[in-house]
């Protein structure tokens, strides 16, 4: 009989334990990916002392370093998975976390806070390659929309705990400390603490491989390029194109809403603290919509043909990203649907393209093909940052949004024409 947790069917050798830890990364993961975000402003004020003029441009080209070496190691990491197992990984990306957040605040120019931000990269790739590769592996093929459903829906939690509760941290040091700067350093050891605890906690993930994947004796480069190739086939190559807009999306709130929230804040005459509060509260909005949406959008994927989910997904996305940058006052009531409407189109993508690529993907290239999709995720957030900050600065904070809201619209018309395709050559479509 097969292995179950609540209503989620289990793939073979797969227990509710292992399933459980995985559960525990989803929720810490993302919020560990943006609170760093979060904190950037506030270092760069208090830390560095850098003109707030300039805040879009540096943020932008520090995560543009960030994405240069992000590119260079995760498909190496999810090959590096496919041979050594997800366990092993996982924990070497939670512990290199711990350390990154220990050392960033502590920088006190641009390029100390780029070389702890490459730390950062490194657990960065790391942990989205196997958040990515886990989900696909643990559940059975009738259960993968709600494993994937589950771990979206933990994922907007724990972003939502990072940047709404945990986003005042610097604040509430701030009676303790002696400045600021060491407000936000006792901040960052902090979330430091939780990121090493969540490298214990992943000695629960199953060890070893998949149950039916035999240990691949091929180098990890050729398991690389073995994952480019799989992207001729027209759905997993929709997955890894989704991926590239997905994961802009995302750096699009973790960066540019931060950056625009907390600006807005500054100008409206709140402190450096209230303004890291509102812009973490205006995430927080996002990562909630998030939260209540990716359930439904998962029941769905089990339900529906997931290249017909995956154009819908888009869609959204692209209304929603659209709708943001037509708001005046980013920190009015007016723009909150706005922000909902992303939220639910941030998760819809990441969600469709995940849950598509773990039916399509061979088993034995899993960790491969999912390296690789994070891999053209991380050419997204690397073209964003770049093109990105320079819009933020020198167009508008609104205008990202439009652009990434152009890139999702794209993502829309090629899977349309996919599925178009196959409705036309009567290929029977795999649901």
């Amino acid at each position: 009989m097969a292995n179950k947790l609540g209503p989620i069917y289990l793939a073979e050798g797969v227990l509710p334990r292992h399933v459980l830890a995985y559960l525990f990364a989803a929720f810490v993961s993302i919020g560990l990916f943006t609170y760093l975000v979060i904190l950037t402003p506030y270092i760069l004020r208090h830390n560095i002392g850098a003109d707030q003029s300039n805040f879009g441009q540096i943020t932008g080209d520090i995560q543009f370093w960030q994405e240069i070496l992000v590119l260079c190691v995760i498909g190496w990491f999810g090959a590096l998975s496919d041979r050594w197992g997800r366990r092993r990984v996982y924990i070497i990306g939670f512990i290199l976390m711990g350390f990154a957040y220990a050392t960033y605040a502590f920088a006190t120019t641009i390029p100390e806070l780029i070389a702890f931000r490459l730390i950062f990269a490194l657990a960065v790739a790391a942990n989205s390659a196997m958040l990515a590769a886990v989900v696909a592996d643990y559940p059975a093929e009738q259960s993968r929309g709600k494993l994937a459903a589950t771990s979206m829906l933990l994922n907007g939690l724990g972003a939502t705990f990072f940047s709404g509760a945990l986003g005042s941290l610097p604040d509430y040091f701030l009676q303790f400390a002696e400045n600021e700067i060491w407000a936000g350093r006792y901040a960052a050891l902090s979330i430091a603490a939780i990121a090493f605890f969540a490298a214990f906690v992943m000695v629960g993930l199953k060890p070893g491989l998949p149950a039916n994947q035999k240990p691949s004796k091929a180098s990890v480069l050729s398991l690389m390029k073995e994952g480019f190739s799989a992207g001729k086939k027209a759905r997993i190559g929709v997955s890894y194109l989704g991926s590239f807009a997905a994961r802009a999306d995302m750096s699009i709130i973790t960066l540019f809403l931060i950056l625009w929230a907390t600006i807005a804040a500054t100008n409206a005459g709140m402190s450096a603290a209230e303004a890291t509060k509102i812009a973490g509260m205006k995430m927080g909005i996002v990562m909630a919509c998030s939260v209540f949406w990716a359930p439904v959008f998962g029941i769905l994927a089990d339900k529906v043909d997931r290249l017909n989910l995956l154009i819908v997904g888009f869609l959204l996305a692209a209304i929603g990203y659209g709708w943001v940058a037509t708001q005046a006052d980013i920190l009015s009531s007016a723009a909150i649907p706005a922000l909902i409407m992303m939220g639910i189109g941030q998760s819809s993508t990441i969600l469709s393209c995940t849950v598509m690529l773990g039916q399509e993907s061979p088993e034995e290239l899993r960790g491969s093909t999912f390296g690789m999709q994070s891999f053209f995720g991380a050419i997204g957030i690397l073209m964003i940052s770049v093109v990105g900050g320079r819009l933020f600065d020198n167009v508008g904070p609104y205008a990202p949004f439009y652009a990434i809201a152009v890139a999702n619209g794209l993502v829309f018309a090629v899977g349309f024409m996919v599925r178009l395709k196959e409705l036309k050559n009567t290929s029977p479509a795999t649901t």
